[in-house]
C-alpha cells in the first residue's frame, strides 16, 4: 500500500522548498530513504528525493521538482492499515500546507491517492466553493423548485376556480413554511459542511 499527495505550487522555488523542509523537519533524508521501500526496491533512486523525515510510526520524502507540483510520498511502518494511511496522509498534508503558509508560498489543487493492490483511492479536497456548490446542487429542489411550482399551481388553482380564498391561502401558508424549514436546513449545512467542516485540511477517502 502506497500513499502520496500533490500540492500545485504558484511558484515554485526549488531551494527555498529544500531549505524551509530542513527548517521545519531537519535534515533526514538519508535516514528517511534508507528505511523506505524505495531504498530496498530501487524504484525511486535517492537522487530523485529532496527532503525526507521520519517518525516512529511513518516516514515521508518529497520527490524533486515535479513541473509546479510539490508531490510528498507517504509510507506507514504497517502498510496494511489503511486507517493509519489516511490519518498519515492528513497529517502531512496539513503540517506541509501550514509550513508553506508560514514561507508565504502560495499553493492549491490539493490531490491524493492511496493505492492497494495498483487499484488507486482517491482523496477529495473541497474548498469552501465547492462545498457551497454541492450543498445548492442538493438543496434546490427544495429551496427552488419545489417552493415555485406549489405557489404557481395554487395561482393556477384559484384563477380557474378550482380552490376557493381560504383552502389557498392555508397551501401558501404550509408552502411558505416548508421553504423557510428548507431554507434553515440550507443554512445549518453551510456553517457546519463549509465554516466548520471544509476549514479544516483533510482529504476524505470512499472506498
Amino acid at each position: 500500500m502506497d500513499g502520496e499527495f500533490r500540492i500545485q505550487l504558484k511558484n515554485y522555488d526549488s531551494h527555498k522548498i529544500i531549505e524551509a523542509f530542513i527548517e521545519y523537519y531537519g535534515d533526514h533524508l538519508d535516514q528517511a530513504y534508507n528505511k523506505s521501500a524505495y531504498y530496498r526496491t530501487g524504484d525511486v533512486k535517492r537522487s530523485d528525493i529532496c527532503a525526507g523525515y521520519q517518525t516512529s510510526d511513518s516516514l515521508f520524502l518529497v520527490y524533486n521538482r515535479e513541473g509546479n507540483y510539490l508531490k510528498v510520498y507517504v509510507e506507514p511502518s504497517n502498510k496494511k492499515d489503511i486507517n493509519l494511511m489516511k490519518e498519515l496522509i492528513n497529517r502531512y498534508f496539513k503540517s506541509v500546507t501550514q509550513m508553506l503558509d508560514n514561507k508565504h508560498i502560495k499553493w492549491h489543487k490539493p490531490q491524493a491517492t492511496i493505492t492497494l493492490e495498483e487499484c488507486p483511492l482517491p482523496g477529495i479536497y473541497k474548498t469552501k466553493k465547492e462545498a457551497l456548490k454541492e450543498i445548492f446542487e442538493d438543496q434546490r429542489e427544495k429551496v427552488v423548485f419545489t417552493p415555485i411550482g406549489t405557489f404557481l399551481a395554487i395561482f393556477i388553482a384559484r384563477y380557474l376556480s378550482i380552490m376557493d380564498k381560504i383552502d389557498a391561502g392555508k397551501d401558501a401558508e404550509k408552502a411558505l413554511t416548508s421553504t423557510l424549514e428548507a431554507l434553515i436546513v440550507v443554512l445549518l449545512l453551510i456553517v457546519c459542511q463549509v465554516f466548520l467542516v471544509s476549514t479544516k485540511r483533510v482529504f476524505t477517502f470512499k472506498i
